[in-house]
C-alpha cells in the first residue's frame, strides 16, 4: 500500500507538530526511471518518509505524477507542495533533474532558489540520471564515451543481467554514494561535471537515517517488492 503523504498542512502551526521521522520529498523530471527508484525507498525505515511530488488532480484531490519536466514546472509543483502540504524546518525538499535538456541559465535560477531555503537542496546529473545510476555498478565512467541518456541507458541494460531494475540497483546504493563523491571534485557547487552527479547528496542525508539492521532487512525485503510491482509502491 501506498504510504500516505507526510506533509501537513499550513493551517496547522509548525511549533506544534511533532513525529518521530524525517521526510524527504522529492521533485523531479517525468521520467519514469527517477519516480521508481526514489519510491522504493519509502520502505527503508521507519525513521524517514519519501514523498514524490506529483500534480494535484483537481477533480479528486489526488496527487498524480506528471510528465511536466522543465526546471520551472519542477519548482511549481515543489512550491505547491510546500503550499497545500507544508514541511518542518527538519525536513528536506530536493529538486533533482538532468543536464542535459535545459539551459543552463535555468538550472541556475534553480539553484539559486533553493539557496533561498536551508532544507532546499537541488541535485542535478550531467548529462542524465542514469549516472547516477552508473556509479551503483562502477567506480568511475570515464572509459565510457557517455554523450547522451539513450547512450546511458544502453551502457545500463550491460550492466545489469536481464535489464535494468531499481531493485538491482539499490544493493549498491552505498557504493553508488562512495563512488560519486570519490570523484566530486567541487562538492559545494550546484553543477556537477561532465559525465557527474549530485545526487549522491541527496542519499548521503536520506541514508544516515537508515542503521545497519534497517538496511540489510530492507535488502531481504526487495524481492517481495519487486514482485508486487513498482506501480504499487
Amino acid at each position: 500500500m501506498p504510504r500516505p503523504k507526510r506533509g501537513y498542512k499550513r493551517s496547522i502551526p509548525t511549533q506544534e507538530l511533532a513525529r518521530d521521522y524525517k521526510l524527504f520529498a522529492i521533485a523531479c523530471e517525468g521520467s519514469v526511471r527517477e519516480r521508481e527508484y526514489f519510491s522504493i525507498f519509502q520502505h527503508i525505515s521507519s525513521r524517514i518518509a519519501v514523498d514524490i511530488i506529483g500534480d494535484v488532480d483537481e477533480e479528486t484531490g489526488e496527487i498524480k505524477i506528471t510528465t511536466k519536466s522543465s526546471p520551472k514546472q519542477v519548482l511549481e509543483r515543489a512550491v505547491r507542495y510546500v503550499e497545500n502540504e507544508g514541511i518542518l524546518a527538519s525536513d528536506e525538499l530536493w529538486l533533482v533533474l538532468d543536464i542535459d535538456r535545459w539551459p543552463i541559465d535555468h538550472l541556475r535560477a534553480l539553484a539559486e532558489e533553493c539557496s533561498n531555503h536551508p532544507n532546499w537542496h537541488i541535485a542535478l546529473s550531467n548529462p542524465c540520471f542514469e549516472v547516477w545510476l552508473y556509479f551503483h555498478m562502477r567506480k568511475d565512467i570515464d572509459e565510457r564515451e557517455i554523450l547522451s541518456s539513450s547512450d546511458c541507458k544502453h551502457i545500463l541494460a550491460e550492466l545489469s543481467d536481464g535489464g535494468y531494475h531499481p531493485c538491482e540497483y539499490i544493493l549498491h546504493v552505498k557504493d553508488a554514494i562512495a563512488n560519486a563523491q570519490s570523484v566530486d571534485e567541487n562538492p559545494e557547487y550546484w553543477k556537477p561535471e561532465y559525465k557527474r552527479t549530485k545526487v549522491y547528496l541527496l542519499m548521503r542525508n536520506l541514508m544516515e537515517f537508515v542503521s545497519v539492521k534497517e538496511f540489510n532487512a530492507f535488502i531481504d525485503n526487495l524481492p517481495l517488492l519487486r514482485r508486487q510491482g513498482i506501480e504499487q509502491l
